[in-house]
């Protein structure tokens, strides 16, 4: 099955966005939505800024999936689908958010904004049973960070986890700002 039009629309605009952001590197990243009892998944290193039909994949709760070889975070999508209500997931490396994830549990957004929208995003360690421990995060938080590596977020829209990621990556940029001026 082809991907439907209205997919392939809300992926690669979220990919370009990511990317014009400075979120993903070219080949960084990935996205997904829940179709029903299948997910449509970013292939593996696909570029997030540029993708056409030939970069989704379909994959099914059995593993069984379309060309192309799905993102090696299909597992973590699948746990994340399972556990919380949402639609879409999306996957980026914001830059800010990943210098503080070092040394901490959780990152407290300081500035009004992020107060508001994502109080609290769970910082989880890299190591056994990390897929269960995000998903278990994202059940509460809207999105949540691998220390050292990204952040993950969730949404009835790949555009709502847009939204999370950018305003966790604002307050991100604001925490280091207020930092740097501390120092000096």
């Amino acid at each position: 099955m082809p991907v439907p039009e209205k997919t392939l629309r809300e992926l690669a605009g979220v990919g370009r966005d990511l990317y014009q952001l400075g979120m993903v590197s070219s080949r960084g990243g990935n996205l997904s939505i829940r179709d029903g009892h299948s997910l449509w998944i970013t292939g593996t290193g696909t570029a997030l800024g540029h993708l056409k039909t030939l970069d989704i994949s379909r994959v099914f709760p059995d593993g069984q999936h379309e060309a192309p070889p799905p993102s090696s975070d299909t597992i973590l999508h699948w746990t994340i689908y399972a556990t919380t209500q949402a639609g879409a997931i999306a996957h980026a490396h914001p830059h800010h958010a990943i210098a503080l994830s070092y040394d901490r549990d959780v990152f407290k957004p300081a500035d009004l904004e992020g107060q508001m929208h994502i109080p609290s995003v769970p910082v989880i360690e890299q190591g056994p049973l990390q897929e269960q421990k995000i998903a278990d995060a994202l059940r509460e938080s809207r999105v949540a960070l691998l220390q050292g590596h990204g952040a993950y977020a969730r949404g009835g829209s790949l555009w709502d986890a847009l939204h999370w990621l950018t305003a966790l990556e604002e307050s991100a940029h604001i925490a280091w700002l207020r930092q740097a001026i501390d120092r000096s």
